[in-house]
């Protein structure tokens, strides 16, 4: 059995998956921490990609009145509009329902 091509490229992997394991491992436990300077350019990158994001403008919601506005209006108007579009779709079924050359 350990002649065979199979087995030889099963214990290769292994091999290599444990290998790379422990050196992340030995990796991570040995490392140095972040200096100063990389954890304030860390800090400086997450706070632009968040003026820019969905979730920079969802916490600053309370502060921006029109947007808060629209967001009121629209959940507002959501169930009418599911309420109308089912009765529409349903009318269309029927309708189409009533020729049968089709």
């Amino acid at each position: 059995m350990m002649q065979k091509t199979w087995f030889k490229i099963f214990i290769w992997f292994l091999a290599s998956f444990f290998f790379f394991l422990a050196s992340g491992v030995v990796i991570s436990i040995f490392r140095p921490g972040p200096t100063e300077a990389e954890v304030m350019k860390f800090m400086m990158g997450m706070m632009s990609a968040m003026n820019n994001s969905m979730m920079g403008v969802a916490m600053n919601l309370e502060n921006h009145s029109p947007l808060k506005n629209i967001l009121i209006m629209s959940s507002s108007l959501t169930l009418p509009i599911i309420v109308l579009s089912i009765i529409i779709g349903l009318l269309v079924r029927s309708l189409k329902r009533g020729d049968k050359n089709v």
